[in-house]
């Protein structure tokens, strides 16, 4: 019994296969009977041009089963344009099939061609005018072989594979070729115009509606401006209307995320504009109703068809990285890392050292060994050295009042104050020369470190190869294991953290299941997170998804900046900058300049631009800093100098990374824990000396950033008290449940209200939440 209903259904699959195909057929052939017939009424320059016969050629030759119907097509079509030019096209025919019969010359198929259409029309025009006929009819001759031999050429490429695997690839030759052939179908159809309704007009604009709801702008706009353009070449009058087309297709396009119905809606506006602009195109009731039918038409067609031709679209043009290895090139990059390495190891050790911050001993000058007070001045007591220290630490200030002052205590204590006083910028010059070439050498071994670790990674990428690699197995095994069919995974980047993929699963359930189950399973394989997309579907015959997933991005940072200017001035010393390096990196930056004037803007915003530059430039941020400390250092314009806080977020991982050179702390609250990032290095460009304090701190969901400069605390009061009343504040703000923008607001509204500001200040609040898919929200319903 169960074998005899295993046969029955295995005999209804048969039939239902059997039907299927057949349907298939007769569709498939109604369609060739169709193109042929439009084939054989294309009239370019008005003359009748004999696209029918290239269009044979293709289906005898390449689709054999199709015949029948290709041939009746372009005998009706062709006897519609009158009965002799239908008796010249079937002697042309019947000429080209016995040259094809003969099986002693072997023609190439253009030749083929061409030698059909001159030799049968000449023998017709002599027959014809009783003797050679005139120069025109003869240039229409040759212009009507022309035509068809380039449209054999267009449809050869067409319907050729692209590989010899049999493989269809869309490429942009194969582009050109659909386009003209196109052309060469709509202009077929002209002829076919019913009342109001033209046929022509009606498939142009429902292509232009398709192609826009499913490609891209610039797809669109090339599509129908080509398009527009051999079909106004061909009828040699209203070129304008290809202009007409170009902005229906950019209009269509610009709406296509709005849905179909915004686009069958735009796509009809340019015809109206241009209706009122230029009264010499054709555009008439017969235009504006056929227009109207073909956004119906496109309204009309099925979601899933339209769904299956966006997931097409987004299949074949997806780029796929592939490497090809050069070893000349791998081994000079080879020689050349480990150059860069050596430099490194040679250089990095020994200038990148910490300098130990002990107290400058004071020595004897040369001027105070031959005089008579050398005894009392630098005898047991030693009291000039307590001068000179504070006449080194009076020449860093910015301002001239201190080192003034004690210039004047120099020359009351010393008989040799001006030959002194010389000595003593000698000896600082020196001392600065020899702290800046130290620096200086520093930033080049920072520089070399940089360099070598970016030679690395050049050669671990190039050193891969995409798609042979073992991890296409391990990664399949792993998934099989876990009742996840995969069938095959199409690797197009495999970098940490820009990993990029497509994975063929073969899986009933629902799509976005699939997703969530695979999404999980990866981040345990890989761990790391990534975010899947279906880009297409197959149903027959065996049924499989391609999901392409990539590095996803887990968090997103909300924040709000508030700036103050000391006395109101349009002009603060502070200045900040939030930008992304890539989608899953926030960098933070924050320069505070010494004083409230424009000088100190001009210094903080070179820093902050400064060190903008080099991060784009794939710069280490301590590299940076050091190289910002060199080049500000040599400025001789200026003894300016401001803080720097630096600070990258990581919204793939969570994690915080601070760099300080003077700035304030940095505050991170979660729920009521607090942590501190504080920094102890003095502002860059400020000491010969420079270092940089640098911290990681691992961030979770719901963490809030707070990140100020100097200018928020006043030294009046008293700093721990400030300090917790604003945490205090933004905490009491939080629980309310209000947006960090309304949060920052009313805690520096409160905050001024117990301590004003008397400095330019900015405070930068930020929080760290989880990115949520629109289907993973849950809201619950409460009934009663």
């Amino acid at each position: 019994m169960v074998t005899l209903n295993n046969q029955n259904e295995f005999q209804s699959l048969n039939l239902s296969l059997l039907l299927y195909k057949e349907k298939s057929k007769l569709i498939i052939a109604s369609a060739v009977m169709f193109i042929a017939l439009c084939f054989a009424q294309a009239v370019f320059f008005e003359a009748v041009a004999p696209l029918f016969l290239p269009f044979w050629l293709i289906i005898r030759t390449r689709f054999a089963s199709f015949q029948k119907s290709a041939l009746l097509g372009g005998i009706i079509g062709t006897f519609f344009l009158g009965f002799g030019q239908g008796a010249l096209v079937l002697v042309q025919l019947l000429f080209m099939e016995c040259l094809i019969r003969f099986k002693y010359v072997k023609l190439s198929p253009y030749i083929l061609l061409a030698i059909c259409i001159v030799g049968v029309q000449l023998i017709w025009q002599l027959a014809l005018h009783s003797g050679m006929p005139s120069v025109m009819i003869l240039f229409y001759i040759v212009y009507e072989c022309f035509f068809a031999v380039s449209m054999l050429f267009f449809m050869r490429l067409l319907s050729s594979p692209s590989d010899g695997m049999g493989h269809f690839e869309w490429t942009r030759e194969k582009i050109t070729a659909i386009i003209v052939v196109l052309a060469g179908i709509i202009i077929g159809m002209q002829n076919f115009t019913i009342l109001y309704f033209s046929l022509p007009l009606i498939v142009l604009h429902l292509l232009i509606c398709l192609i826009a709801y499913t490609s891209t702008v610039g797809a669109t706009v090339i599509f129908s401006l080509s398009l527009g353009f051999f079909i106004g070449l061909a009828n040699l009058s209203f070129t304008g209307m290809m202009i007409l087309y170009a902005c229906t297709g950019l209009v269509t396009a610009f709406v296509q995320n709005q849905g179909r119905y915004m686009v069958a809606l735009f796509s009809l506006l340019p015809s109206v504009f241009f209706f009122f602009y230029d009264a010499t195109l054709p555009i008439d009731s017969v235009y504006f109703l056929s227009m109207l039918t073909g956004a119906i038409g496109f309204l009309l067609i099925p979601k899933k068809v339209l769904s299956y031709c966006q997931m097409y679209y987004n299949q074949h043009t997806v780029s796929i990285v592939q490497v090809n290895r050069n070893e000349v090139v791998e081994v000079q990059l080879k020689q050349f890392q480990q150059f860069v390495s050596f430099m490194k190891e040679l250089v990095f050790e020994r200038f990148t050292q910490q300098v130990a911050k002990n107290k400058v001993n004071v020595e004897p000058f040369v001027i105070c060994s031959s005089c008579f007070r050398y005894e009392q001045c630098w005898g047991q007591n030693r009291e000039m050295e307590e001068i000179i220290d504070a006449w080194r630490l009076a020449k860093r200030s910015p301002k001239p009042v201190g080192w003034i002052r004690v210039e004047e205590q120099i020359k009351g204590k010393c008989i040799k104050s001006s030959k002194l006083l010389e000595e003593l910028e000698s000896a600082l010059n020196k001392e600065h020369m020899e702290r800046e070439f130290y620096h200086g050498k520093k930033m080049i071994a920072l520089q070399l470190r940089d360099l070598s670790s970016h030679f690395e990674k050049l050669l671990s990428s190039h050193q891969l190869e995409i798609g042979t690699s073992e991890i296409d197995v391990e990664t399949q095994q792993y998934l099989r294991e876990r009742d996840i069919h995969c069938l095959h995974i199409q690797w197009i980047k495999t970098e940490i953290g820009n990993r990029e993929f497509i994975c063929y699963v073969a899986d009933h359930r629902e799509a976005h299941v699939v997703i969530h189950h695979l999404e999980q399973q990866l981040f345990e394989l890989f761990h790391e997170p990534l975010t899947g997309e279906q880009i297409y579907e197959q149903q027959s015959p065996i049924f499989y998804r391609q999901i392409k997933f990539r590095s996803a991005i887990r968090y997103q940072l909300e924040y709000d900046i508030y700036t103050y200017s000391h006395a109101h001035h349009t002009i603060s010393g502070d200045s900040y900058r939030v930008f992304p390096i890539h989608p899953g990196l926030m960098a933070i930056m924050l320069s505070d300049g010494m004083g409230t004037n424009i000088r100190a803007h001009e210094e903080s915003e070179r820093l902050i631009q400064m060190m903008q530059d080099c991060i784009t430039y794939n710069m280490d941020p301590e590299t940076a800093m050091h190289t910002m400390h060199y080049v500000m250092s040599l400025k001789n314009d200026s003894d300016m100098y401001a803080t720097m806080d630096f600070a990258l977020v990581d919204l793939q991982f969570g994690h915080l990374w601070c760099w300080k050179a003077g700035g304030m702390t940095t505050y991170v609250l979660r729920g009521p824990d607090l942590f501190k990032i504080e920094s102890t290095s003095a502002p860059i460009g400020f000491l010969p000396n420079f270092a940089i304090d640098t911290e990681m701190i691992p961030l979770l969901s719901e963490d809030v950033i707070l990140m100020i400069s100097d200018g928020l605390f006043s030294s009046s009061a008293q700093w721990d008290a400030q300090e917790q009343l604003i945490i205090r504040l933004i905490r009491q703000g939080l629980d309310k449940g209000a947006s960090i923008q309304v949060v920052l607001f009313d805690v520096m509204t409160q905050f001024k209200q117990m301590y004003p500001i008397a400095d330019d200040c900015t405070v930068m609040l930020f929080r760290l939440q989880h990115v949520t898919k629109p289907w993973q929200v849950f809201r619950p319903t409460m009934k009663h």
